[in-house]
């Protein structure tokens, strides 16, 4: 199995093929699970803080992106997945670099 690792706003990530995180996911349960609600959720966070920070509601963001106040407001609460390129342009709409962090 390939596993790589990226970087992205300052945080390492784990890179694996689809069928690998697939079975994962769907054959270990409660923890992995769990490990994808946490990371979806913290994900959530860091757009929210990153669009705080820039002064935007949820619908401005929402007009910048193209995109339905409804789609912001689930992944901001975690409750959807996106892509690299959806929190790319994010970062983007809001005015920070590629590499912000939201403060801990």
């Amino acid at each position: 199995m390939a596993v790589g690792t990226l970087q992205m706003n300052g945080q390492e990530f784990v890179v694996l093929p689809r069928a690998e995180y697939d079975r994962l996911v769907s054959g270990a349960g409660a923890p992995a699970n769990a490990a994808l609600d946490y990371t979806l959720a913290a994900l959530g966070r860091d757009l929210k803080a990153a669009r705080e920070h820039a002064g935007l509601t949820q619908t401005e963001l929402a007009k910048k992106l193209k995109k339905s106040q409804a789609a912001v407001s689930g992944a901001e609460a975690g409750k959807i997945r996106v892509s690299a390129a959806y929190v790319a342009k994010v970062l983007k709409a809001c005015g920070l670099p590629a590499d912000w962090k939201a403060p801990a």
